[in-house]
């Protein structure tokens, strides 16, 4: 029986990693399974968790108040350490690009244990954007051993890099969840919603300050349209949003929504506008057209595709872009139905997966 550690914290390293705990409990008579939560988004996590029926081995909870990410390092460091060296895994299996992913990471090196990193080899090209998202990445992909990249474009970025390890094309696991949810709009289909987030450390106050003039906009020359925001819990963004944007009717602000509420929102959604990543790979699976409030992105293969438009923070481009979808049925079509295939698989991507360590390790 081969040992398997997973180790994840925030809320989208669970939702793409429930896949892959789901195919490893299929494997139960070959796998043996440690579940670690660092607790880096605790309360977020603590839903899915119930939700799915999820019982971790190790609950670490290394948030703190007012928190750096020094700190954060370096207390996950300490809890992830002993853990390692207690349980013994033949291998870790880390997600993506956060401080929980690149921490995990570099302990199962230091342990000199093996390492596969999911939904590897994404790259903006700027080590500043996202911060500090694109150097965990890369800095996870220096010491895996394993490599399982969404797209081929991404296995070029891995190979450009030198990296002659295990790369295997398996599509993105977070569509394999959505998959499994398996959704329908539940909103009159005549009725445009439009769907925002923000909240990249990037985006200043100034400029998200524009861009909520622009929403304001677009709510008073568009009044059936109802833009529904659910607001970020940084204060400074919240500070911002709540005093531009709460008295407008057909803007809805809310409380963050928890994954199913709010993929059930974008699966009603006319149009999306966010800086998330993982939006920009969930919307397409629904066909919703995104405007993405970022210079660059790292999913490159979306815009490719028509599925994304890059906006970045200029608040002309946004309302000129929002009411050229909102008016030009042609353009909204092209967006919303691009004859590709969809860009970041076939939600079968953790079966793959798991097949290929079972085989490797």
């Amino acid at each position: 029986m081969k040992h398997y550690m997973i180790v994840f914290g925030t809320r989208p390293e669970l939702i793409k990693m429930f896949p892959i705990i789901k195919e490893c409990q299929k494997h139960a008579q070959r796998i043996k399974l440690t579940i670690v939560n660092t607790g880096q988004q605790k309360e977020m996590v603590d839903i899915l968790l119930k939700e799915w029926k999820i019982q971790p081995q190790y609950d670490l909870g290394v948030m703190k108040d007012k928190q750096t990410l020094t700190n954060l390092t370096i207390n996950m460091m300490r809890s992830l350490e002993p853990i390692m060296k207690a349980e013994n895994p033949d291998l870790v299996i880390v997600h993506g690009d956060t401080t929980t992913a690149f921490v995990a990471s570099l302990m199962a090196f230091y342990q000199q244990k093996k390492i596969a990193h999911i939904e590897a080899g994404l790259r903006t090209g700027n080590k500043n954007a996202p911060f500090p998202e694109e150097m965990n990445r890369q800095l996870v992909d220096r010491v895996a051993d394993y490599y399982f990249v969404p797209t081929q474009s991404n296995k070029e970025n891995l190979e450009k890099e030198g990296i002659q390890s295990v790369i295997k094309i398996t599509g993105n696991t977070g569509i394999d969840t959505l998959r499994y949810l398996d959704l329908k709009r539940t909103i009159a289909k005549e009725q445009r919603q439009i769907l925002v987030t923000l909240h990249r450390r990037e985006l200043d106050v100034e400029k998200l300050k524009k861009i909520c003039i622009v929403l304001i906009k677009i709510a008073k020359n568009y009044p059936d349209i109802v833009i529904k925001y659910p607001v970020h819990l940084n204060p400074k963004i919240k500070k911002v949003v709540c005093s531009l944007l709460a008295n407008q009717s057909n803007i809805v602000l809310t409380a963050p929504l928890n994954y199913l509420a709010f993929q059930q929102e974008m699966m009603n959604s006319f149009l999306v506008i966010t800086d998330s990543g993982g939006i920009q790979e969930e919307a397409p699976y629904y066909k919703v057209p995104v405007l993405v409030i970022r210079e660059v992105t790292e999913r490159q293969e979306a815009v490719t595709a028509g599925f994304l438009k890059l906006i970045g923070t200029n608040e002309q481009m946004l309302y000129k872009n929002v009411v050229t979808l909102l008016n030009n049925t042609d353009e909204y079509e092209a967006m919303r139905t691009v004859e590709s295939p969809l860009p970041f698989g076939d939600g079968h991507a953790a079966k793959r997966i798991i097949k290929c360590l079972l085989q490797e390790i």
